[in-house]
């Protein structure tokens, strides 16, 4: 094998992955807020007693 890389080089800018990782964890954080407050109201929309 001639040049094999090395397993542990980063190849990429650990300023440009954090700036990825804040906007995947903000979007993931405001995907939940938004999914729980409409799994709230379609909670109190159908009573799941009579089911």
């Amino acid at each position: 094998m001639k040049n094999p890389k090395p397993i542990f080089k980063s190849p990429y800018d650990l300023k440009d992955v954090s700036i990825l990782f804040l906007i995947v964890a903000f979007v993931l954080i405001f995907t939940a807020i938004i999914g729980n407050n409409l799994f709230g109201i379609f909670q109190e929309n159908i009573n799941f007693g009579k089911i």
